[in-house]
C-alpha cells in the first residue's frame, strides 16, 4: 500500500516537531537492525556478519550482558 502525501508530510512535520523522540526511534531500530539482520540477504552487514560469525555472536552475548546491566542499574 502507498503512503500518500498528505501521511508523509504529516509524518516529516512530526519528525521536525519531535527531534528527541525521533533520535530515540533512530537509534532503537539502528540497535535492532543490527540484532535482528536477516543473514541470507545480500547486504553489506549480512555479508560483514557472515564472514566472521564468531565475532558477532560474541559481540550479541556483550550488548546482552550491557542490557542486563542497564537494567538492574534503571530499576535501583
Amino acid at each position: 500500500m502507498a503512503t500518500s502525501e498528505a501521511t508523509k508530510r504529516a509524518i516529516n512535520n512530526y519528525k521536525k516537531n519531535n527531534p528527541i523522540q525521533q533520535t530515540y526511534w533512530d537509534r532503537k531500530s539502528q540497535a535492532r537492525g543490527f540484532i535482528n539482520v536477516n543473514l541470507k540477504k545480500s547486504t553489506k552487514l549480512a555479508k560483514a556478519i557472515n564472514e566472521n560469525r564468531p565475532q558477532y555472536i560474541k559481540d550479541l552475548k556483550e550488548l546482552h550482558s550491557d542490557i542486563e546491566q542497564r537494567l538492574k542499574d534503571l530499576q535501583q
